[in-house]
């Protein structure tokens, strides 16, 4: 089942029976009960990780325990801390110390809570990323909204009319207000916003800053069973779909070892409807595999230029968990322009658990198996990169 389609499963049914088991409970049972399901999501989190058909290395093991702790941590502040649209919060979701599903170590991940009955205020500058992609979508975590999840609608900044030194002022609401000039449509089930802002240099080219605010006068939040309960249960559904997502990830690429595709030989990880069910950016196109190697072997990557017009393409490698490597102090990812470019205008990089003695080295810390996943941005049919293995 893909994990689209698991996740509408899953909310049906935890909603359904969340509203069933805590229909008579006082608020102080409530709360009781909440906290006691967040523990079992942890545990149960560390008995699918220690259970998944994926590599257990020493070094996965150890990664995969981290990786249970980085989706509590996740978890709390996406559900608990910084998910109430009368209040919100525009806040980076990802880092280099917590990371979600192939995440991608070029772009700044942001994160807010919206209610499509209200107006909102987006407002400040651009930055210097070649792309800052808004997707706009169903709440994640509260089950399907009008019988569907996942994307709604999707804008990049460029679209709009910035100031001269990349000033921002965008509305967000269901109706546009007069006299705005750029506005974007806030459709009925809307339920968030995520920003993708992608680099090719993060340390030289200027992060954007940019605040949402609320239109209108509210009360100050207040922490009560009505609003902390559901968010942690919901919170301890969050771990249950992202485990779940992650082995199906693994597991649907096993047919795409050592090359790039998606199921049935398809050129995306998943067809678009199922990746946009699970709140994908609908500018990006995916395609995925996992690396395998023996020893002496390294998996030579190459993506040619499309003949359209494209702004960004990228290489990443991930554990088992589907955490990207840390590239902070290695080459664990590559772009069209941090990636050097042969003379017939490809580009070829290498995936090796040492230094081969090559251009263009995705590291894998002495690792020998796991996912690789190339991101191209507004690009229309990039071509399909491919993949051979090479002697070292």
């Amino acid at each position: 089942m893909p994990h689209s389609e698991f996740y509408l499963q899953l909310t049906e049914q935890k909603v359904e029976q969340m509203n069933d088991d805590t229909a008579e409970l006082s608020d102080s049972d409530r709360l009781a009960a909440a906290y006691a399901g967040w523990l079992d999501a942890q545990r149960a989190a560390v008995d699918w990780m220690l259970a998944a058909p994926v590599p257990h290395t020493p070094q996965d093991l150890a990664e995969g325990y981290r990786w249970a702790t980085r989706l509590a941590s996740l978890a709390q502040e996406w559900f608990v801390e910084k998910n109430d649209p009368l209040h919100p919060e525009l806040f980076v979701s990802q880092t280099p110390f917590r990371k979600l599903m192939v995440d991608n170590p070029d772009v700044t991940y942001w994160f807010c809570a919206l209610d499509s009955s209200q107006i909102y205020h987006m407002t400040g500058t651009r930055g210097e990323a070649p792309y800052v992609g808004l997707t706009f979508g169903t709440p994640v975590g509260k089950g399907p909204m009008g019988g569907r999840t996942g994307t709604l609608s999707q804008v990049h900044l460029d679209s709009f009319e910035l100031g001269s030194d990349g000033e921002v002022d965008i509305w967000l609401s269901a109706v546009r207000p007069e006299g705005v000039r750029n506005w974007i449509q806030l459709e009925p089930d809307c339920g968030q916003v995520a920003i993708r802002e992608t680099f090719h240099d993060k340390q030289t080219q200027r992060p954007s800053q940019l605040r949402v605010q609320l239109v209108g006068e509210v009360p100050p939040p207040r922490c009560t069973a009505t609003e902390f309960a559901p968010q942690l249960e919901f919170a301890a559904m969050f771990l249950t779909f992202v485990g779940h997502a992650c082995a199906e990830i693994w597991s649907g690429a096993q047919a795409n070892l050592n090359h790039f595709g998606g199921k049935s030989g398809a050129e995306h990880v998943e067809d678009q409807d199922s990746e946009l069910q699970s709140h994908s950016d609908a500018d990006m196109t995916y395609h995925g595999g996992l690396f395998r190697l023996a020893e002496g072997e390294a998996l030579e990557v190459t993506v040619v230029a499309p003949e359209l017009p494209f702004t960004y393409w990228g290489l990443t490698v991930t554990n088992p968990w589907m955490e990207s490597y840390d590239a902070r102090y290695s080459t664990t990812c590559l772009n069209d322009q941090n990636a050097q470019r042969s003379e017939d205008g490809s580009w070829r990089m290498v995936i090796a658990a040492e230094d081969p003695g090559l251009p263009n080295w995705i590291d894998t810390g002495g690792r020998t198996e796991g996912y690789m996943l190339v991101r191209w941005v507004l690009a229309e049919n990039p071509p399909h990169p491919t993949a051979r293995i090479i002697q070292l």
